[in-house]
């Protein structure tokens, strides 16, 4: 996983929501919404983020299943 990934999070409720990954640290990876990268990216700063716990994220394709 790295910066700039399509990733499915699983949120505490249990719903599955697409995000880029912005940042690995150790077990956290940051992540934040499509509509902020491309805000961040347009505007030269760093993405609004927040971390979840690995376990919580896995790769985007199609109907991936997380674990």
């Amino acid at each position: 996983m790295k910066k700039g990934d399509l990733v499915l999070a699983e949120t505490f409720s249990g719903e599955k929501v697409e995000r880029r990954v912005v940042e690995k640290e150790g077990d956290t990876v940051y992540i934040c919404t499509e509509e902020e990268w491309l805000s961040a990216k347009k505007e030269r700063r760093e993405p609004l983020c927040v971390g979840f716990n690995g376990r919580y994220i896995g790769p985007c394709h199609g109907s991936a299943i997380l674990p």
